[in-house]
C-alpha cells in the first residue's frame, strides 16, 4: 500500500475528501489546504451527524482508521495525476502499526474532538454567509450593546487565534476579520472581544452579524452552552 511520503506536505490543490453519500465535500466546509488531522476530524464530525449512513456503509468513526482513509484518498489523487514524488517508493507493504497513543483513543475523546470541529466550522460558515452576502452589519447601537455582554461573560476566551484553533481555522478567521476591516466595520470595544468558548466564534465579528445568519447554525448543544454564560445576547435575541 503506497502512502504519502510527507503527510505534512500538501499535494497540488491541497488535501480534501469527498463523501458523496452525505453530499459532503471538505472544500465547502474547510476551504483549501487543511491538514490531514483537521480533515480527519471534520470527516468524523460529518459522519457522526449522519448515524444512519454510518450504519448502512459501516463507516468508521475511529480517528486512526479514518485518518488512513483520508490519506489513501490523497494517494489515489496522486496516482491518478502521476504525482508520484508525493508518494513513498514502491507499492507494497501495509501501513505502519498504530502507536499505543492512537490505539487507546476512546469514543468519548473522538466525540469531543468531532463536536469541537463541528462547532468551529458552523461558526466559520455563519460568518462567511454574512460577509459573502454583502449585507451591512447590525446597527451600531446594537453591536455596541452586544459587546459589553461578551466582555463581561466568562466564556469570552482570551488569546490570539492560534491559541484556540489549528492553522487552517485560524487563517480562515483572520481572512474574515480582514474582510470586515476592508468594509470599515468596527466597534469601540473590539480590542476587548475574544473567542466565544461556547460557539468558537470571534466575538469581534459575531457581535456585528445579523441574527438571521446566526440562528440557522445554532445547535441545541451550543445554545445550552451559551446559556451557561452571563446573560448571552444571542439567547436574549432568540427569545
Amino acid at each position: 500500500m503506497q502512502r504519502l511520503k510527507n503527510p505534512q506536505m500538501q499535494i497540488p490543490n491541497g488535501f480534501f475528501f469527498r463523501q458523496p453519500e452525505i453530499n459532503w465535500d471538505s472544500r465547502k466546509v474547510l476551504g483549501l489546504h487543511p491538514s490531514l488531522d483537521v480533515l480527519t476530524n471534520a470527516l468524523i464530525s460529518a459522519r457522526t451527524a449522519n448515524p444512519h449512513q454510518v450504519g448502512v456503509h459501516k463507516w468508521s468513526l475511529e480517528f486512526p482508521i479514518v485518518r488512513q482513509e483520508v490519506e489513501q484518498f490523497q494517494v489515489k489523487i496522486c496516482l491518478a495525476n502521476r504525482w508520484t514524488k508525493y508518494l513513498t517508493d514502491g507499492g507494497g507493504g501495509a501501513p505502519p502499526p498504530l502507536s499505543r497513543s492512537q490505539s487507546i483513543l476512546n469514543v468519548k475523546q473522538l466525540s469531543a474532538a468531532a463536536g469541537k470541529v463541528k462547532k468551529l466550522w458552523a461558526g466559520v460558515k455563519t460568518l462567511n454567509e454574512w460577509l459573502d452576502s454583502e449585507e451591512p452589519p447590525v446597527e451600531t447601537a446594537l453591536s455596541e450593546a452586544r459587546a459589553p455582554t461578551c466582555i463581561a461573560c466568562p466564556l469570552n476566551g482570551k488569546g490570539d487565534f492560534t491559541a484556540w484553533f489549528t492553522a487552517p481555522a485560524a487563517a480562515a478567521i483572520k481572512r474574515q476579520i480582514e474582510r470586515m476591516q476592508q468594509r470599515n466595520i468596527s466597534g469601540t470595544l473590539d480590542d476587548k472581544l475574544g473567542i466565544c468558548e461556547a460557539c468558537l466564534c470571534p466575538n469581534v465579528l459575531k457581535t456585528k452579524t445579523p441574527m438571521k445568519f446566526i440562528k440557522p447554525h445554532l445547535s441545541d448543544e451550543v445554545i445550552q452552552e451559551l446559556k451557561a454564560g452571563k446573560d448571552c445576547w444571542i439567547i436574549r435575541e432568540l427569545a
